[in-house]
């Protein structure tokens, strides 16, 4: 996977903070207009995720839960699937540094995290492009009869500039749910790189009260630690 989509999954959780306003007659302009303006009101988010990679046909499924605070805040863990309590990798953005801790082979990855506003990674793959949403990318609500079925509607966005998408993703789509307007699911698709990335939500909590000791993080004695260098 791709390093930029990489800590754009990990910064990501802002997208999965949308409230959006629906109703009974709906554009994706219009749906990605009310999610610009709902994110604004958006502090911090929790949930449990569930994550599909699949790359060159090859699928691996990993679990876990997070919670994010604005601008830069985030705690994403991933769990062994038969035991939930055994944690195998921990990602932590303290706002200045993010750092991936994987207990298994002793080992932590740290890199600084992008403080040029210009570059800041808003969206998983916008960069700081929220306010031109419209400008960058082609918008379009997709026919999905099991995700009506279930009320929600699914929205699909393309980089307008081919560029884009060698840095970020090719198409990237997101399921919302009717009856409280909230995400519940996002996938991403670099066909470059034959690679697709699912992401799914449950347990959702918008706006709870989070703890600062959740976004700090100490490496334990003895782990090697790996600098990731600046790009």
């Amino acid at each position: 996977m791709k390093k930029s989509l990489l800590q754009g999954i990990s910064i990501f959780a802002l997208l999965m903070l949308v409230f959006l306003d629906t109703a009974s007659a709906l554009d994706a302009k219009e749906i990605v207009g009310n999610f610009r303006e709902k994110y604004k009101s958006v502090k911090s988010f929790s949930a449990d995720f569930e994550q599909t990679t699949i790359v060159a046909g090859r699928k691996r499924i990993a679990k876990g839960r997070l919670s994010f605070q604005k601008p830069n805040l985030l705690r994403q863990e991933y769990v062994d699937p038969a035991n939930p309590e055994n944690m195998t990798q921990l990602i932590v953005a303290d706002g200045k540094k993010l750092w991936s801790y994987t207990p298994l082979i002793n080992q932590i990855t740290k890199q600084n995290l992008v403080q040029d506003e210009s570059r800041m990674e808003l969206l998983p793959g916008f960069g700081n492009s929220i306010e031109n949403i419209e400008k960058n990318y082609s918008l379009s609500l997709v026919a999905d009869e099991l995700a009506e079925k279930s009320g929600s509607h699914l929205v699909e966005l393309i980089p307008k500039n081919a560029d884009m998408s060698k840095t970020m993703f090719d198409v990237l789509r997101i399921w919302i749910r009717d009856v409280d307007s909230a995400p519940t699911q996002f996938m991403y698709k670099d066909q470059k790189n034959e690679l697709t990335f699912v992401l799914s939500f449950k347990n959702m909590k918008i706006n709870p009260k989070l703890d600062e000791e959740t976004f700090k993080f100490e490496p334990p004695k003895g782990v090697q630690i790996i600098t990731v260098p600046d790009q």
